[in-house]
């Protein structure tokens, strides 16, 4: 990639063509690996998370529900 001094710096087609790769996603630069296993750390931690919220909520609505027996005379 083009340098950033002076006058000298000139933007190639190379230059403009990666950085259009870069943002539409087509560009065979990845990730780094480390930033892509935060972003699954982190997916799962949330979702361990919201699991945990989910049973802790059905229990506490089975110990607060009541039985109520309707019965015709």
């Amino acid at each position: 990639m083009a340098e950033y001094g002076g006058d000298q710096a000139k933007i190639t087609p190379g230059d403009l063509t990666e950085r259009f790769g870069r943002l539409t996603g087509e560009s065979n630069s990845t990730p780094t690996p480390m930033e892509s296993q935060g972003a699954a750390l982190l997916g799962v931690v949330v979702a361990a998370a919201m699991m945990i919220a989910f049973v802790l909520g059905r229990r506490a609505g089975r110990k607060k529900s009541t039985f109520v027996e309707v019965v015709r005379l």
